[in-house]
């Protein structure tokens, strides 16, 4: 039941995280995109929050492999509570995120068993974190933690992220992140690329970077990408500029702590503006030294061991 046993590769598109661009063709939507990575034995009609807290707790228990993808029929974003509160009470909330279209009936469960999954994404969190209110001006209170907060378009799908955050100038039921942290593991590549496009796209520019992390259990390695908006070339003939999602930094880091960039960086830079809304001619961007990467990594794998 793990990610990747269609026979047929990606459907409707070509995913390339070394400073590749992902579209989905003919309007095919990145939620369908993702179900046609998942295999028919991973497809169920729903029946009930219940039944759904069920297979998904089945699946949990199986053990068999790092992460699993999950594709319920018949389901949308107003059953998100009832949902919620059958998977507290089979206790696994905090290993599943959750993804609804509206327009298909239909919701993609994905389920993240292993402790190295929430250690990585609770510790790249507070790097950030602490970067961004060691910037002047700026402190504890400037930003906001969204962990598996469901985010929407009111009427056709919402998504949940491992890890979102956002300025504190963001009042109101409507806020998204600026920033989302999604981490999954080797071998579901695609289907988090997919995750950077699905919160780029349909946060309407409300989210500008998404970080994506691929844990490596065996040999132990992370992989790193960094993903925004970028006007696509070959439009000369346009009136219009159009931007598409685009991997715009990617790192690998080995088990011994090497870091090496496929585009050629020598940091991991994150943009000033893609975390506050307010324009800062003086304020510094968040930035991680290939040194910094490294011991982050390290401390990472030691929990793995």
């Amino acid at each position: 039941m793990s990610l990747l046993n269609n026979p047929d590769g990606i459907a409707h598109g070509s995913i390339n995280g070394g400073g590749g661009v992902i579209v989905a063709g003919g309007g095919t939507t990145q939620f369908e995109m993702q179900a046609a990575l998942i295999p028919d034995q991973s497809k169920f009609e729903y029946e009930s929050a219940r039944s759904l807290a069920r297979m998904v707790r089945k699946t949990f228990d199986s053990g068999s492999a790092d992460q699993y993808f999950l594709y319920f029929h018949g389901v949308d974003a107003q059953e998100y509570d009832v949902i919620e509160q059958a998977l507290c009470r089979v206790r696994i909330r905090n290993a599943v995120r959750l993804t609804f279209e509206n327009t298909l009936d239909a919701a993609i469960v994905r389920i993240t068993p292993g402790p190295e999954h929430r250690a990585v994404v609770i510790n790249l969190y507070y790097a950030i974190f602490h970067k961004i209110i060691s910037i002047p001006g700026h402190s504890s209170s400037s930003v906001e933690p969204y962990c598996s907060t469901l985010f929407q378009v009111p009427g056709v799908r919402g998504k949940q992220g491992d890890e979102g955050i956002a300025p504190t100038t963001r009042v109101g039921r409507s806020v998204w992140p600026s920033m989302m942290i999604e981490i999954g593991y080797a071998g579901g590549e695609d289907f988090l690329r997919l995750d950077a496009q699905w919160w780029l796209i349909n946060s309407a520019g409300r989210t500008r970077l998404v970080i994506l992390v691929f844990i490596t259990k065996n040999p132990l390695a992370l992989g790193i990408e960094c993903w925004s908006m970028t006007e696509s070339s070959g439009l000369e003939s346009r009136q219009t500029s159009l931007s598409v999602p685009t991997c715009v930094d990617n790192f690998n880091i080995d088990s011994f702590g090497n870091v090496k960039s496929l585009l050629g960086s020598t940091e991991l830079r994150i943009p000033y503006t893609s975390i506050f809304d307010e324009l800062n001619g003086d304020a510094a961007d968040v930035v991680f030294s290939f040194d910094e990467l490294s011991r982050f990594a390290l401390r990472r794998y030691q929990m793995m061991i």
